[in-house]
């Protein structure tokens, strides 16, 4: 007679690599999917390099991390994961990013687990000819051993479905989700969060958090803001990255050196939105933002460059979208920067939307859900 299995057991182990802890949209989603499974009695592990703040946030959350270099190919790392799987008898892979992507699956199928695989935006537009090539091909051949691919928007699915990198019945669709009241809770007042980024407290500000990358275009940020009529206008760049310097630079050569601030990358950065007039993101591509989302859910006016993944994250209608051009932004950022009553509207709606259409609780369900049918529970 078969035992049925122990209810209050804990389940899996699953294993949750990454290819970086700095803050950003994909570790900050992993770190909210391992805390709910925590406290839903599952063994989750996370391991991934310790090159950002959110690798000890893991482990302050009772959440078992190890260090692994994943954000480079080596044999020697190989080796580190395929021992790590074995030791912890892990049931279940989930990799997100391309270099976790390549090693959890390489690894779950020498070794006969599960993997899934998060595509946390579709990124390749500035590879050369053979690279992109390469990459794609790797992306279809990795998705025949994978069990479940997950695309963080339904407009990356159209995209890579379009791009044959999965099947369609491998495909599963979840959407980030904010904990509204979490952030509620942690906001700081328009004035602590003015105070702590040493901003005035009456200027008015447009601020963005993101990695300073060349596909999030905050090059365009500081274009349209040296554009904007009001001299008063400060401008808050929170994240670091390879773009850092060039961006530096840039301010000073439009004229808004001493009106852009730099505040570096800043843990929880969302506890200091209330401090934005208007947060604008401006990114050329996006696989599901986060950083808007949690922007939208504090009511602050969200403003955002018209590409798919904004449409959906603010509705395809929403006059919020922007074109892509310094002018279109500067345009857009004055008449809202001039209207409060505009803001307020604004805001009310994308709030609404936030916690109606990306609450975290289905995300995470969905997550959980989906967990339990790869393992067959």
């Amino acid at each position: 007679m078969t035992t049925p299995p122990d209810p209050t057991a804990p389940r899996g182990p699953v294993l949750e690599l990454l290819v970086s802890t700095q803050p950003g949209g994909g570790p900050q989603h992993v770190l909210a999917v391992a805390t709910w499974l925590r406290a839903r009695r599952w063994r989750t592990i996370v391991a991934g390099p310790h090159d950002g703040a959110l690798f000890d946030r893991f482990r302050e959350n009772g959440i078992e991390t190890v260090e692994l270099a994943t954000d480079r190919f080596s044999a020697g790392t190989l080796g580190q994961l395929i021992r790590l799987v074995r030791e912890r008898r892990v049931r279940l892979i989930h990799s997100h990013g391309k270099g976790a992507g390549l090693y959890g699956r390489l690894v779950a199928r020498a070794l006969g687990v599960s993997a899934v695989h998060t595509l946390h935006g579709l990124h390749f537009e500035r590879y050369g000819v053979a690279k992109r090539a390469a990459y794609l091909a790797l992306e279809r051949f990795l998705s025949r051993w994978t069990s479940v691919i997950v695309n963080v928007s339904r407009a990356q699915e159209a995209e890579g479905l379009a791009l044959r990198l999965f099947d369609r019945r491998k495909s599963r669709v979840v959407v980030n989700g904010v904990d509204v009241a979490r952030l509620g809770t942690a906001a700081a007042e328009p004035g602590e969060a003015r105070a702590a980024l040493g901003l005035p407290p009456s200027a008015p500000v447009v601020g963005c958090a993101a990695r300073f990358d060349p596909i999030k275009r905050l090059d365009l940020l500081l274009q349209a803001a040296a554009r904007v009529p009001d001299d008063a206008l400060r401008v808050v760049l929170i994240g670091r990255g390879t773009e850092e310097r060039r961006l530096r630079e840039l301010a000073t050569s439009l004229g808004l050196a001493g009106r852009v601030i730099f505040p570096g990358e800043i843990l929880d950065a969302a506890r200091l939105y209330r401090g934005f007039d208007v947060y604008a993101t401006t990114s050329a591509k996006e696989g599901m933002p986060l950083a808007p989302l949690e922007a939208m859910a504090l009511g602050v006016p969200v403003l955002a460059s018209d590409i798919p993944a904004h449409r959906e994250l603010l509705g395809g209608a929403s006059p919020a979208l922007v074109a892509g051009t310094p002018d279109a932004f500067a345009d857009a950022l004055s008449r809202l920067i001039a209207d409060g009553a505009a803001r307020a509207t604004l805001a009310a709606e994308q709030r609404t939307r936030a916690r109606s259409e990306f609450e975290i609780r289905q995300m995470l369900t969905t997550v959980e859900a989906l967990y339990g049918e790869v393992l067959g529970l």
